[in-house]
This record gives structure tokens, C-alpha cells and sequence, in this order.
């Protein structure tokens, strides 16, 4: 207790003192009311100039090199926490169970938004770097 009451382990002699206590106390607690009071009041300022704030500025200019090593940062340690979810066995049975598996076509559907390579005279050229066939000895 940070005040004890006197009276307390004493006689019934001892608690005629109650009306002085109960006095104190009150007085205790005004003081420390008024400290509160004084301590918190604002300050007042001279002369108050307007000024507006430019929110666009920073107020510490980085330099190129905190900027790459705060990327660096910030991507590795998005690398690690998409790592940890991935290797999750409970996030990779909930994906599994939720998820299809994308088949991709093989061939395409329809025509080619392309031209035709046959439309260029330069496909209907002759090649002459035909293979001939090996002949092996017997």
C-alpha cells in the first residue's frame, strides 16, 4: 500500500487519529491533482508562423544504395515467406483439394491469325540441301 492507515494494528485508542488521516490524505491527493494539472498544460509559443507542410518531401533523402539494400530486404523476405507456404503440407493438401489442374491444348483450335507461309514465294524455292540417304556397305 503506498499510504497506510495508521490505525491499522492498533488499539481502539489508535483510531482516533482517523479524522486527521482522512484530512492528510485529501490533501495528498489535491497536490498531486494540481502537479497533474500543471504538467499538462500546454506551452505557449511566441510567435506561430503559418507554414505548410510539403508531404511530397521526405525528410531524410535515401541514398541509392539504402534504397537497394530496403528492396533487397523486402524481397528476400517475401521469398522466404512464400517459400514456408509453399512447402506447407496443410496449404498444399487445401490446394489440392480446391484447385484443377490446367491441361493446355496441345494443337491449336482453329485458324492462325497468321498468314499462310505458302502466301511468300520464298517458301516455294527449291532446297537444295536435301539429305541422301547413306548407302552402307555390305
Amino acid at each position: 500500500m503506498l499510504f497506510p492507515h495508521p490505525s491499522l494494528g492498533k488499539s481502539a485508542a489508535g483510531a482516533a487519529c482517523d479524522a486527521n488521516w482522512g484530512h492528510a490524505m485529501k490533501w495528498v491527493v489535491c497536490g498531486l491533482v494540481a502537479v497533474a494539472m500543471i504538467a499538462g498544460a500546454p506551452a505557449t509559443a511566441g510567435d506561430v508562423e503559418f507554414r505548410p507542410v510539403d508531404t511530397k518531401k521526405l525528410v531524410v533523402q535515401p541514398s541509392k544504395a539504402a534504397a537497394n539494400l530496403a528492396a533487397g530486404t523486402i524481397n528476400l523476405v517475401g521469398q522466404q515467406a512464400a517459400g514456408s507456404l509453399e512447402n506447407n503440407g496443410y496449404i498444399k493438401t487445401i490446394n489440392n483439394l480446391f484447385s484443377f489442374k490446367r491441361i493446355e491444348a496441345k494443337f491449336q483450335s482453329g485458324p492462325s491469325a497468321l498468314p499462310s507461309p505458302n502466301m511468300y514465294q520464298s517458301t516455294k524455292y527449291k532446297n537444295y540441301n536435301t539429305p541422301v540417304m547413306p548407302i552402307y556397305p555390305r
